[in-house]
């Protein structure tokens, strides 16, 4: 039974059929990812972090009050090791240059298939694996 742990992903995204349709991507594969919460700004994205502790935040850059480049500063600040997969319908480099220079892991385009989703999913936790042998 308790192999391997369920992920537990915070989804920050500010359009509602992003979140269900990210919710739904994930849902499929149940057994290794869980949602345990939303946020709809950079700001809420900050504060679900500290509350949560979630595994893996998948993170809309394009957002009001705070954007997804700010959030991952905050939550990357707050935690060094918290892993981002930044996501963006912008298809432009500086964009994702400025997220991975925050601090996002991986990247994903808009619109993006579920195969892109679990690919990037699948880099963070290895990335993770590597390194923090010995941690656990």
């Amino acid at each position: 039974m308790g192999e391997e742990k369920k992920k537990r992903v915070l989804i920050v995204e500010d359009a509602a059929y992003m979140r269900e349709m990210l919710q739904e991507m994930l849902h499929q594969e149940e057994g290794s990812y869980e949602v345990v919460g939303f946020a709809v700004n950079g700001k809420e994205a900050v504060e679900k972090y500290k509350e949560l502790k979630p595994d893996i935040v998948t993170m809309d850059l394009v957002m009001e009050v705070m954007d997804g480049i700010q959030a991952i500063r905050e939550i990357k600040r707050y935690d060094p090791n918290a892993l981002i997969i930044a996501i963006t319908a912008l298809g432009m480099p500086e964009y994702k240059d400025a997220a991975l220079a925050a601090g996002a892991d991986e990247y994903l385009w808009k619109p993006f298939t579920i195969n892109n989703l679990f690919e990037a999913l699948e880099k963070v936790v290895r990335k993770r694996g590597r390194g923090s042998e010995g941690n656990e």
